[in-house]
């Protein structure tokens, strides 16, 4: 049997031993200097001058007096002088100048806690997992600078990959900021944590800003909504209402799509606007004018036709192929305002615009009408047997009289109504799309306006209907007049729809070029291409308006259009007509 314990080496005491309390003693001073070991220092290389019994010391390497040759030991002044005891590994002391613990690992002291390196997890009051492998739960987490500046870098792998900061409400999110799957950096936010939506995006190669989602904020709320302008679309505008009439962008903006900016034909301005091609759909500028529809407006377009090679003298017009140039009319809501939303029927010149002798509610299957004399007997068109109900308000709550978005065709039959009784018979009862939309029943009040519905066209060709320039490859200057407001319940080309607020112009190009050809008009093939240029609305207080007062366009306006003689030096005001003139 060994006299010294295993792992302490305590001295044993044997059974024949003299002496045995001096074994005893020299074993609880070991114990004494071992356990629950407490160091004052792990640093001091000499000894202290005048050690206290019982303190210890771990010898660092290189120590010097009483402690040289003892690296790495234990020192503990007992009675008569310094004794030293080797460490085993795993024995942890605690230093107390540095307060840390120190680790013996059966060659050098050392921390206690091993180096947080290549760690697989790491959570903080909170667990980590496999994708999130650091995690915090803490009112905050602080990181901040050891004497200057401070980084957090986040990195990917790819331009592909996503480098973000996530915001979330219940683990779902709200709002991210970085570079997800690219180099651009975008802001984004998230109402529901599924569609984002980005509000900022900062080009990587240029630094270009962008605000997909639009800015509001920048100007008064009582400027209204729309994009900022600067200087050149500004200066694009002039004095004409039309941007970018005259391609002073150096771009199409404003007009369709379907148009290709030219900067080489152009009749001396600083570009045009090609159309290539078979017919045209409706083609409208982007943006809407802003219009007083009791004035009168000069409209004004160049337009060159290209010339082929070829013999086109079967055909009255040769290549050259009918234009239609004009405006769409819309509401202060911006909706378009179509002919049936003004025009009413009229029997042998009879207006059928009257009142409501009755009530009238969703469901009814007759309507009772002050005077049914222009009311249609004779007509089966379906938008000649219907109802316009003139008591139509906008969003903001205005009453119109002469325009109305409550229509409805095909309700009656011409035999359904009694001229003598002033009483419509309807196919079925009044749909609930014609409801008053003030009343909780739907109910239109006696004396509420009702017409016998029409339609029409939805355009104003104010400017060209159908004309050709008079020769091919040169440039004609066309210009006519809308002005005043018609309420003749027809639909006058020349005066704005009840209603407008706004227009834009629009555009029939290359209307009888057709595959195949068209009566009187050749195939020209889907490149014969017409130039637009100088396109152009503004006020002309010189023309001026005169009011119809008898007929069936009782209620419109006969526009007079300046007139200047040269040789005179008079202005006289003529009847507004299509000026076509060669440059």
């Amino acid at each position: 049997m060994s006299d010294r314990s295993d792992n302490l080496s305590l001295p044993y005491i044997q059974p024949s031993q003299a002496q045995k309390h001096v074994t005893h003693n020299e074993a609880l001073r070991q114990l004494d200097a071992l356990v629950q070991l407490s160091v004052s220092s792990a640093s001091v290389t000499t000894p202290p001058a005048l050690p206290e019994p019982g303190q210890r010391y771990i010898v660092p390497a290189s120590a010097s007096g009483d402690w040289a040759g003892q690296d790495g030991a234990l020192a503990v002044f007992e009675e008569t002088g310094w004794a030293f005891y080797a460490p085993n590994p795993g024995w942890i002391a605690w230093v107390e100048d540095s307060a840390r613990q120190e680790v013996f690992d059966g060659s050098d002291w050392g921390p206690g806690i091993a180096a947080l390196q290549d760690l697989t997890h790491l959570g903080v009051n909170t667990s980590a997992d496999d994708t999130n492998r650091l995690a915090v739960a803490s009112q905050a987490t602080l990181l901040t600078h050891a004497g200057a500046g401070h980084q957090l870098k986040l990195n990917k792998a790819g331009a592909t990959d996503t480098a973000s900061l996530l915001f979330q409400t219940g683990w779902s999110g709200r709002a991210e900021m970085g570079t997800p799957g690219g180099d651009d950096f975008e802001i984004k936010v998230s109402g529901d944590g599924a569609a984002f939506n980005t509000a900022l995006r900062a080009e990587a190669a240029t630094g270009a800003v962008s605000f997909p989602s639009g800015v509001t904020g920048l100007v008064p709320d009582a400027f209204g909504g729309g994009d900022l302008a600067n200087t050149a679309y500004v200066a694009s505008r002039g004095l004409d209402l039309v941007t970018n009439g005259t391609g002073l962008l150096g771009n199409s903006y404003n007009f369709p799509t379907q148009f290709t900016f030219d900067p080489v034909v152009s009749p001396n301005l600083p570009g045009s606007f090609r159309y290539e091609g078979y017919v045209s759909p409706t083609l409208t500028t982007e943006e809407a004018l802003a219009v007083d529809p009791n004035r009168c407006y000069r409209i004004g377009c160049y337009l060159r036709q290209e010339g082929l090679a070829g013999d086109w003298s079967a055909h009255a017009n040769g290549e050259r192929h009918g234009q239609y140039i004009g405006v769409v009319c819309l509401d202060s809501d911006g909706l378009l305002i179509d002919a049936s939303h003004h025009k009413r029927y009229k029997a042998g010149g009879t207006d059928s615009l009257t009142t409501l002798a009755a009530p009238l509610t969703p469901g009814d299957t007759q309507i009772q009408l002050t005077d049914a004399s222009g009311w249609n007997d004779s007509s089966t068109a379906s938008h000649h047997r219907g109802v316009s109900i003139f008591a139509y308000r906008n969003s903001d709550g205005a009453l119109y009289a002469d325009y109305t978005r409550h229509v409805a065709f095909d309700l009656f039959d011409v035999t359904g109504v009694n001229k003598s009784t002033h009483v419509v018979t309807l196919t079925s009862g009044l749909p609930a799309s014609l409801g008053n939309p003030d009343d909780p029943s739907g109910t239109w009040p006696v004396g509420t306006p009702i017409a016998n519905s029409s339609s029409g066209g939805s355009y104003k060709y104010a400017l060209l209907g159908n004309r050709y320039v008079p020769e091919v490859n040169r440039w004609y200057l066309a210009q006519n007049y809308i002005g005043g407001i018609d309420r003749s319940g027809t639909n006058v080309t020349s005066n704005f729809a009840p209603g407008t607020a706004r227009i834009k112009l629009m555009w029939l190009a290359n209307y009888t070029n057709r595959s195949g050809g068209y009566p009187g008009h050749p195939d020209t093939g889907a490149s014969h291409a017409i130039w637009f240029a100088g396109v152009s609305v503004r006020p002309d207080d010189l023309c001026q308006a005169a009011p119809v007062t008898s007929g069936e366009l009782a209620g419109s306006w006969s526009l007079h259009a300046p007139q200047g003689n040269v040789s005179t030096g008079e202005i006289s005001l003529v009847p507004a007509a299509l000026s076509l003139a060669t440059l």
